[in-house]
């Protein structure tokens, strides 16, 4: 009995095995002037502040981007900035964000999109993945008595290139909306709502709040704990 066993159908499903788990991602951009609820802070603040955790899971494909802000250590948030008050604000000169109880600084826009980019040399590993087609084995109970090599095809190449491509314009789109949306040293005219994307050095959820760099100085600083009455040596009398 005779059997042939085509070999490109099996290179062909391990391709597609290999594109599906490893592709390059897309990104897809968040646009925080285009969503339309945010938390916000109590009306009639002097800054109104509004914010959306997740912004890159909720506003698009972005899964490899989640991936590395995940890795990486960073909160990526879609703001909403309304300046109250009479005069021009600086947004990293004249306000302090808070994280909970805590000042913090976001994190750049240049140095976060370079953390959180997804790798493009990886994709050259595809060079290996190429094809052949047409070829065959045949076998006599149980044993190879010809073969047939088939057209080989280098597929590998395109994927590698084709992949690449796409991760290093993924790359570029997220580091240019980072940039378009980053607030540092953007000034806010009075009455003007801005619109930015804050890039935290955290790994949980906390509430946000931006206060008047003037108003938070004036606060009082938290007291401090009241340490205990030494107790007197052995031996001794007060």
């Amino acid at each position: 009995m005779k059997a042939k066993i085509t070999r490109s159908l099996a290179a062909l499903l391990t391709s597609c095995t290999l594109l599906g788990s490893g592709c390059a991602g897309s990104y897809t951009a968040i646009r925080p002037d285009r969503i339309a609820t945010y938390q916000a802070s109590p009306a009639g603040s002097p800054l109104q502040f509004g914010y959306q955790f997740d912004a890159l899971r909720q506003h698009g494909h972005n899964k490899k981007y989640v991936k590395k802000e995940q890795k990486k250590g960073y909160r990526v948030v879609a703001v909403q900035v309304k300046n109250n008050t009479a005069t021009e604000i600086n947004f990293s000169r004249d306000a302090v964000l808070y994280y909970g109880d805590r000042p913090i600084v976001p994190v750049s826009s240049t140095i976060a999109a370079q953390d959180m980019k997804q790798g493009v040399a990886i994709y050259l590993l595809y060079v290996l993945l190429n094809v052949r087609v047409g070829a065959t084995s045949t076998y006599t109970n149980g044993v190879q008595t010809s073969s047939t090599p088939g057209t080989f095809i280098p597929t590998g190449p395109f994927i590698a290139g084709g992949n690449m491509l796409g991760a290093g314009l993924a790359n570029k789109n997220f580091r240019r909306e980072l940039e378009q949306y980053d607030l540092t040293n953007r000034n806010i005219r009075p009455g003007e709502t801005v619109n930015g994307i804050l890039c935290l050095r955290e790994t949980g959820v906390a509430p946000l709040r931006l206060e008047l760099r003037s108003v938070a100085a004036s606060r009082p600083a938290p007291a401090l704990p009241t340490p205990p009455a030494a107790s007197p040596a052995p031996g001794t009398t007060n």
